[in-house]
């Protein structure tokens, strides 16, 4: 069996690819050469972003520091490049909320279900926490450069999902893997059909499922809308990425040229994200005129019935995958907005 892509780093490498190129860089060898890999392939707007951020670096370090980009995930996935970062081979990487969770599980708080309402909650939670799981991670030999947002999962499906008893009687897919999606739709008691994305589409074409979970990008360049005819406007999921780099990479590094390369990969997320949550916007409307119905989202009872599921789901993983006094945490910040 394939082990899984995180969910987070598919659709992030899904917008406008030509394909995987090998070993790509702009310019020369730097003085400080980071390896960096990721599932994006080139041509997309991620790879892009990562690229005006290598010209920065090198401008603004005299051609010091600088990446080589492995796009394409011409590295392997995230289980293979994070092997390779704890030998060396590979010094930083864009992982997905599955593939950080193997280095710091309770990151994945940030994954809950129905956890935020709006992109304002999302930052603010990002921002507070941050400073806290910048240690976590380095505890575990990591550093953490910045978040790398993918944004609002949605579920896609056959037939209307208004209520959590909808989905009842539904083939819904769920990554190979990924506890809190399991949780979630075990929740709202059903029984997924755990598949790798490469998969996906043949189980649609089939009958094997009926229901998927994607960003409104990600099923677009997938093309799963020709298949399944509704989508849900509640988002089931924020899905929260990052870009790691081994704390012992980042500690040979002159301290202008860590400040540096912390400050320019922030700075270029932040713009990143802003420009995907305007492009997630347009392809609902590009979903929609291809036919798919976009289901308003509930009120009542029937949103209540969805935001206890998120309550459930957040119940059963507490102590599990992150303490007590971490989601406190979180709800303290929530209750500031």
């Amino acid at each position: 069996m394939k082990r899984p892509i995180g969910l987070a780093l598919i659709f992030l490498c899904l917008w406008l690819f030509h394909g995987p190129m090998p070993d790509s860089y702009a310019g020369g060898k730097p003085q400080y050469l980071i390896k960096f890999a990721t599932l994006a392939p080139d041509g997309s707007t991620w790879v892009k972003q990562m690229r005006k951020l290598d010209r920065e670096i090198r401008e603004k370090s005299g051609d010091r520091l600088g990446f080589r980009i492995y796009a394409g995930g011409i590295a392997g996935d995230e289980l293979d490049v994070l092997k390779k970062i704890r030998i060396g081979q590979i010094h930083a990487a864009a992982f997905s909320g599955v593939g950080f969770g193997k280095i710091l599980p309770m990151v994945r708080i940030l994954d809950l279900p129905f956890l935020f309402r709006t992109y304002r909650e999302v930052d603010l939670v990002h921002r507070n926490l941050n400073p806290f799981f910048t240690e976590q991670f380095r505890k575990k030999g990591f550093e953490l450069l910045a978040w790398a947002e993918v944004g609002n999962v949605h579920l896609i499906s056959k037939k209307p999902i208004r209520t959590v008893h909808d989905l009842s009687g539904l083939k819904v897919w769920t990554w190979s893997g990924d506890p809190i999606a399991k949780e979630t739709f075990v929740a709202m008691g059903i029984n997924p059909i755990p598949l790798a994305v490469t998969n996906v589409t043949t189980a649609l074409n089939t009958g094997m499922i009926d229901t998927v979970y994607a960003p409104p990008l990600g099923a677009l360049a997938l093309q799963w809308q020709n298949y399944l005819n509704y989508m849900m406007a509640l988002p089931l999921v924020h899905s929260t990425g990052a870009i790691l780099i081994s704390s012992r990479q980042y500690k040979k590094l002159p301290e202008d040229l860590a400040s540096l390369l912390k400050k320019t990969v922030e700075k270029g997320m932040a713009e990143l994200t802003t420009r995907l949550r305007d492009q997630s916007e347009e392809a609902v409307e590009i979903l929609r005129k291809s036919g798919l119905t976009i289901i308003p989202v509930p009120e009542g009872e029937a949103l209540r019935e969805f935001h206890a599921v998120g309550v459930k789901v957040t119940r059963r993983l507490t102590g599990r995958i992150f303490s007590a006094e971490l989601l406190d945490r979180v709800y303290a910040l929530l209750k500031q907005d």
